[in-house]
């Protein structure tokens, strides 16, 4: 690794002078919130270290001057931090208040290093990263969006070069498929497909078939959620009558590919194998949900005869709620260093919003290489976040639908021309011009990071409007501003809304809206300080974020002309979007949107990833799924048996003689459940792991057994050792005898006392050792160490029992599902679990606690720390469980180990490769094995891990 060689950003040679207050020398460090200020008294290793303190109610925000990087370059930030009785406190339900962090001004505000709370020593903490600014600033943070008493230390803070990059996948993770590949990232999945049109669409359609099937179903609801196969077929005609032969030659022959491809991969569609029109269908259900609309504003031939009335009430004819966007685009006089930055929320039905979560990259033999967000079998965007290969970046906001013109070619198919073959601003507009068909009626907005030139194009039917800054030309006199949030601006464009001159009145000049409001306050309130966090600012900001907020994207123009985004999947304000009943009603397959933190993602250069591609594994046609799901229940609970078992299986009570016997008789009971069941070794393993806990109190031989009515482990002791024992007699003598025996001793003695010593003399003189070895001494004499704990244990534990969720990504998915695992406990246990932030929890509280933790170890730093003492596999968002690699981000796990810090308290870990797995989880139980995978929420295999 190479480390930069900037004095600035060794703490001890800034202040190793005089101490002096929070006015800062400016050409260093300078404290934007709270206070900071050198201190000599609290020292590292000799070095002077910085101070941060809170100035009133809010957190801290502490920038280095600027530091030079090469874009594209990976870098690893790291110092050290320590902590004085730092109290964070959330000011809000969203942001979610970190502790102290470091971090760099070009990343959005919930990207960050591992962050500090309490009381800590020096501690060492890091951040690896792809530039995206040439001049970037080092971020010290307290309370990230919060407010905190206390105070922080920072010192030795440096960055070097190294040599992986921060945003390519792990190799485990991808699936290929040709040249074309996947991986999914924080909710996202990736995808890269390449070559001739038909060849790019097939490895499309092959790499997502599953989930264009997936997406078919949705689009099919959301036409007609009652009658969806019915719906489907209407939808084809229609988009075969009105829209197929709107597309080209290039952009057809892909999506034939992409149907022909899914279908290799077994891909279907109400029983039949997908088709073309099926793929052009999910291209344009968009435009089909649009036609309604336009239909009152296109002209019939009758308008003025007075003959009839169209209706133009705007609440039926306006953009639907879910259906809007709030987007803005600014450069100049506006922006931070006069260059090109650039922002877009999506607002969307939940059915379709939940799989628009695809980064799809597409590198086509004639054109430009385009990176969009879309959807499974998506030739466009849908959500219209496009950027090309040469920093050309166009978005849009919906504005109120505008005439049909039957004439015209599908948005589907000019915004993926206009982004494929559009080299400038100009070129993109007279792209989306030609040949307009009227339908989803959008404010287009436009960048290029070359000349970061930016436009605003409004493009009705027939009247459009471009605004452009090369011109000087600005609406609300917003000078290096252009935003959009689905209200036309120009009177022409709106004009066309009626078609009727002797119609009903309407009131047609521009009239701001809340949102139109807060886009010119934010403007004139950070003017001339735009940039990427301006713009993750606004998107958390509401009325700009609001309840259907489904997305967010961010670039500037360095970034755009390396095709790289800041990119969020959920709410950009850390909220869940949970299905309400209705939703749920319209499409029962709705999860919800849970959001992923912003993650950067680019084009990966073809040399970065083709090390990576070999040995990937390839892409599999669909294969059913099935459920292998776990009963539930705690410990002692009855279980499935095999049911060619139960004629052999003895019938029956029997009591006691004494506390010696106890083993026989609640042995027996507890065995009678396992014996035969499918799932016999995994619930002698659970008991295996029921002995090992109780053995924590202390043991005592089953000969010698003292019972007390103070406490049961005396029981549990003879129970789980009493079932381990009948076990090994069974394997010992065979099924036949065993069988046999346990019939004959249960019908002589049902409803009596019995002495377990006469059951020992009845199996023989050869079972005598085995019995003096489970009996006479200790311990489990045929098994190691193993689980002391399985997943179910936790119920009955959590009086002593703490939620630590993480927040160093995802923090707003792990929240929530931390809220929702403690909303359980207390309405089914009645036992209030308090949670604790990853970076608040103390070693003394987690010692002292059983612990469920939320979040995978890359968004939980807490349980990051105890990786290694769990032997917990987990790599980004790839686990490694009995030496399977599990990357989908479907996948998701429960496991169970002993407390590392206190073997008495048990650690559960709850984890999803996504942000939805993670959420996923709480809608099931504990079971009573070591660990329970998960697919989409489903349960899959489980069991015991072996040493």
């Amino acid at each position: 690794m190479r480390k930069i060689a900037l004095a600035l950003l060794s703490l001890s040679a800034l202040f190793g002078a005089p101490p002096y207050q929070a006015s800062l020398d400016a050409a260093h460090w300078h404290a934007q919130r709270g206070l900071a200020a050198p201190d000599n008294q609290v020292q590292r290793e000799g070095h002077a270290s910085l101070r941060v303190e809170p100035n009133g109610i809010s957190d801290a925000c502490v920038l280095s001057t600027p530091v030079t990087l090469t874009i594209g370059k990976s870098y690893e930030l790291s110092g050290w931090m320590h902590t004085d009785k730092l109290d964070v406190r959330d000011t809000d339900r969203s942001p979610i208040a970190t502790g102290a962090s470091i971090g760099m001004a070009s990343m959005p505000w919930d990207v960050h290093s591992e962050s500090l709370g309490g009381t800590r020593g020096w501690t060492h903490v890091s951040l690896r990263f792809m530039a995206t600014r040439a001049d970037d600033q080092v971020v010290l943070n307290v309370a990230g969006g919060g407010a905190f008493t206390g105070k922080a230390w920072f010192e030795g803070i440096s960055i070097e070069e190294v040599a992986q990059s921060g945003v390519l996948p792990q190799k485990a993770a991808l699936r290929t498929f040709g040249p074309g590949y996947r991986y999914p990232r924080a909710g996202w999945l990736y995808v890269h497909i390449e070559g001739a049109p038909y060849d790019r669409g097939y490895q499309h359609g092959y790499l997502l078939a599953r989930e264009i099937e997936q997406y078919i179903d949705r689009c099919a609801a959301q036409l007609d959620a009652r009658s969806k196969a019915t719906a489907w077929n209407n939808g084809r005609t229609a988009a075969n009558a009105l829209f197929l032969r709107g597309f080209d030659k290039e952009i057809l022959t892909e999506m034939k590919g992409i149907a022909d491809g899914a279908a290799a991969a077994g891909a279907k569609v109400n029983g039949r194998t997908i088709d073309l029109i099926d793929v052009v269908t999910l291209n344009t259900i968009t435009e089909l949900g649009e036609l309604q609309s336009a239909m009152p504003m296109t002209p019939s031939g009758l308008e003025g005869l007075n003959l009839m009335k169209p209706r133009y009430d705007a609440s039926k004819t306006d953009v639907p709620v879910t259906a809007r966007c709030s987007a803005f685009a600014a450069t100049g006089k506006a922006t931070r260093d006069g260059k090109m930055v650039i922002g877009h929320v999506t607002m969307w039905p939940l059915t379709l919003a939940e799989q628009t979560n695809i980064m799809l990259d597409v590198v086509p033999t004639e054109g430009h290489r385009v990176l969009m967000q879309s959807y499974p079998g998506g030739i466009q965007s849908g959500t219209d976040w496009y950027q090309n290969d040469v920093g050309v970046v166009l978005t849009e906001t919906t504005i109120r639908q505008s005439p049909f013109n039957m004439e015209g070619t599908p948005v589907a198919y000019r915004a993926r021309k206009a982004i494929q073959y559009g080299d400038s601003v100009q070129k993109v507009a007279e792209l989306l011009s030609t040949r307009n068909n009227g339908l989803y009626t959008n404010e287009w907005l436009v960048g290029d990071g070359r000349t970061n030139e930016i436009a605003m194009l409004e493009l009705g039917t027939y009247k459009t409007k471009l605004y452009s800054s090369a011109k000087n030309q600005w609406f609300g006199g917003t000078e290096g501003f252009y935003w959009g949030c689905n209200n036309a601006k120009d009177l022409n464009v709106r004009l066309e809304y009626v078609p009727d001159p002797h119609g009903e009145p309407e009131d047609l000049p521009f009239v701001p809206a809340s949102r139109d409001i807060k886009w010119q306050e934010m403007y004139r309130q950070y003017k001339g300080r735009m940039d990427e966090g301006f713009a993750a600012l606004a998107f958390r900001t509401a009325p700009l974020v609001s309840s259907t907020t489904m997305d967010a994207k961010i670039t500037n123009s360095d970034m755009a002309n390396r095709m790289m985004t800041w990119a969020l999947f959920g709410k950009p304000n850390q909220r869940e979007w949970v299905p309400s009943a209705w939703q749920k009603e319209q499409y029962s397959g709705n999860d919800g949107l849970y959001s992923s933190g912003y993650r950067l993602f680019e084009g990966h250069p073809a040399d970065a990833i083709k090390m990576l591609l070999d040995g990937a594994p390839k892409a599999s046609a669909i294969t059913a799924q099935t459920a292998n799901a776990e009963e539930g229940g705690g410990r002692g609970g009855r279980r499935g048996r095999a049911t060619s078992s139960n004629d052999k299986l003895w019938k029956g009570w029997i009591l006691p003689a004494s506390d010696a016997d106890v083993w026989l008789t609640a042995g027996a009971a507890a065995y009678h459940s396992v014996a035969g069941a499918k799932d016999a070794d995994k619930q002698i393993e659970a008991f295996r792991a029921q002995y090992r806990e109780a053995a924590l109190e202390g043991e005592q031989p089953l000969s010698k057994l003292s019972s007390s009515t103070t406490s049961a482990n005396w029981h549990t002791l003879a129970e789980a050792k009493g079932v381990l024992l009948l076990d090994a007699l069974r394997r010992a003598m065979g099924d036949d005898a065993f069988y046999a025996l346990m019939k004959d001793f249960f019908d002589k003695g049902t409803t009596k006392t019995v002495h377990a010593a006469d059951f020992v003399a009845a199996a023989g003189a050869a079972q005598q050792p085995l019995f003096a070895k489970w009996l006479d001494g200790t311990g489990l004499p045929e098994a190691g160490e193993g689980a002391i704990y399985v997943a179910g244990d936790l119920h009955r534990k959590l009086a002593s029992t703490i939620i630590v969720y993480g927040t160093v990504t995802e923090a707003g998915a792990n929240r929530y599902a931390a809220e929702q695992w403690q909303k359980q406990f207390l309405d089914q246990f009645e036992s209030a679990v308090r949670i604790y932030k990853d970076f608040e929890v103390t070693e003394r509280e987690l010692s002292d606690h059983d612990v469920l933790f939320v979040g995978r170890p890359e968004t939980n730093s807490a349980l990051a720390a105890w990786t290694k003492p769990l032997e917990l596999n987990y790599d980004g968002v790839v686990f490694q469980l009995a030496g399977k690699d599990h990357s989908s981000e479907n996948d998701a796990l429960v496991l169970s180990a002993a407390n590392p810090m206190n073997r008495k308290h048990m650690v559960l870990i709850a984890a999803g490769n996504s942000p939805l797995g993670t959420v996923l989880l709480t809608h099931g139980g504990f079971g009573r094995t070591q660990y329970q995978l998960y697919d989409a929420g489903r349960p899959g295999e489980s069991g015991f891990l072996t040493k």
